[in-house]
């Protein structure tokens, strides 16, 4: 765990390089240092994966290429840009300096930080309430099965069988899956640990980080506004987890895949356009929207996203927004104060962008207009008014976190399939090179999952819609495999023909839902190993 927090913290070095590059040095923060050198972070291990791609590198070249790489570009970033570093040390001890004058505002803003700390804790709590949707995402088995043959996109992931031409391009360079298994390689943590736990909260807490970013960019000088800012964005993503095609449930719940870490690199990317246009930071912004091109090349998701864009009819996001820029119209208008030119231009992109499925923008929008409503309130009770007043609002078009299971988030194993899976992880020690198993869909998916030994003639992207279509259309199965495919799915009555089956394919265990018969078991060699409640297990 702390050499993933060291993994985690060292993008702040390389940053300095590209915080070097602003003309107004006064404006250097630690978020914006070290979202800039997250990106160039994704910039070297994009050309660490290409190298050894090209030179046909094992998976430990590239874990050691990467390695290098990082260690010595921060350290010369270190080494050039000393005095960048001591402005930024001096802002960071800026913020827990304050004097007994800015007593009472500093007391605010410790109750608000406070409230913000709960509403995080309750977005990463709400994550582990929930098991993940294993079947609709292959970085578990792309990050096993790197490591189980040190190689790069030779075999397939979805069966551990070697592929003829190598993987389909695009997941070449998707190099999200290398990065998460160069790390968990480097801090020796277990893989459900690692992709269930350590990144899906990184990932929630640099959403935090962009946030505030984007909440020093919006409010400007009104530092006193930037907790509300993020007390907004935190309580319209709590409400609206339960919308499964919101950026919020892909936030708590995809938070290993490259989904959410595409949409945070947007949102870096957007931010730091607006810094560029707004500072005329041509220089600096130039440089940071080339890496944030690179970042969004990186993180392409295993499962791409849908190319349609359509208008959704239910998104609670939608019915949020226009609640808000109504009522953000009628406080503007009984105070006299104008819109501000950034007003109009968020909301307008807000609108637009909204026609994306769970657009992270439309949420932005709102958290900025309820942060410009409360700002209306200047007295306590006014704003405890108006603050019940929105959270009536938030409910009505959003959802209270719908908790499904009192489980950990690590790849779920039913208590149907624990004894199944253990016995063939048993069968499957004796084979070093991997044992080749057919199974009900489940199973062989689980299995998959926990033992990169175990292989199998076919992938789950044949049962799961959208998982993994890409490599079935450019390496499709042959036809002894849909064979057995559509006898394994429509047909468990006749045991002795998938048996049959599944010796051609030379298949070395074999789980059923009906036992084979004697005559089955002597004509096909393959032998019973015992008794598990709901199935029949064979091996050859």
């Amino acid at each position: 765990m702390l050499l993933f927090l060291l993994c985690a913290m060292l993008p702040i070095l390389p940053g300095l390089t590209f915080i070097r590059l602003k003309k107004d040095k006064e404006t250097i923060t630690l978020t914006e240092c070290y979202i800039t050198g997250l990106l160039f972070c994704f910039l070297l291990a994009e050309t660490a994966g290409c190298i050894v791609i090209k030179l046909e590198g094992s998976f430990s070249l590239y874990c050691s290429l990467l390695a290098g790489m990082v260690c010595v570009c921060s350290l010369l970033s270190l080494a050039v840009n000393r005095k960048p570093a001591g402005l930024l040390w001096g802002h960071v001890k800026g913020l827990f300096s304050y004097t007994k004058g800015k007593y009472k505002r500093r007391k605010r803003q410790w109750v608000e930080a406070a409230v913000l700390g709960v509403l995080l804790a309750v977005q990463i709590g709400g994550y582990f309430m929930y098991v993940p949707d294993t079947a609709g995402d292959i970085m578990t088995e792309t990050i096993r099965t790197a490591e189980m043959t040190d190689t790069i996109f030779r075999y397939d992931p979805l069966t551990g069988k070697l592929l003829a031409n190598g993987m389909y391009p695009p997941f070449k360079l998707a190099s999200l899956p290398l990065l998460y298994g160069g790390i968990h390689r480097l801090c020796g943590m277990s893989l459900p640990s690692f992709l269930y736990v350590a990144v899906p909260v990184w990932m929630l807490l640099l959403q935090f980080i962009v946030m505030r970013a984007w909440a020093g960019a919006l409010l400007g000088e009104q530092k006193e506004k930037r907790n509300l800012f993020l007390i907004f964005v935190s309580l319209l993503l709590i409400m609206g987890e339960g919308d499964t095609d919101s950026y919020a449930y892909a936030l708590l719940h995809h938070g290993w895949r490259g989904t959410t870490g595409m949409v945070i690199v947007l949102l870096t990317g957007a931010y730091i356009l607006y810094v560029m246009v707004v500072g005329k930071e041509w220089l600096y912004g130039g440089a940071g929207i080339l890496l944030s091109l690179c970042g969004m090349i990186f993180t392409q998701p295993l499962l791409f996203p849908p190319e349609s864009m359509f208008m959704p009819g239910n998104d609670r996001q939608w019915g949020m927004l226009l609640i808000t820029v109504l009522g953000l119209y009628l406080v503007r208008e009984r105070t006299r104060k104008k819109w501000k030119r950034r007003e109009v231009i968020l909301l307008a992109a807000c609108l637009l962008l909204g026609m994306f499925p769970g657009a992270p923008f439309a949420v932005l929008g709102i958290a900025f207009s309820l942060t410009g409503m409360w700002g209306v309130a200047d007295e306590w009770k006014r704003g405890a008014v108006m603050f019940a007043g929105l959270m009536v609002m938030i409910c009505m078009t959003g959802t209270v976190l719908p908790f499904q299971a009192q489980l950990p988030k690590t790849w779920h194993i039913s208590e149907d399939n624990i004894l199944i899976l253990d016995k063939i992880r048993f069968l499957a020690q004796p084979y070093e090179e991997g044992a080749l198993l057919v199974a009900p869909e489940t199973v062989m998916e689980q299995a998959r999952l926990t033992d990169g030994r175990i292989l199998l003639p076919y992938g789950k992207d044949l049962w799961h819609p959208g998982c993994g279509r890409e490599i079935r259309s450019f390496y499709p199965y042959g036809e002894a495999e849909m064979i057995l495919y559509e006898q394994m799915k429509t047909d468990y009555q006749q045991p002795d023909t998938i048996a049959a089956l599944a010796v051609d394919m030379e298949c070395n265990i074999l789980v059923l839902r009906e036992r084979m018969s004697e005559d089955a078991l002597r004509q096909y060699g393959w032998q019973e190993t015992g008794e598990i409640p709901g199935y029949a297990v064979y091996c050859r």
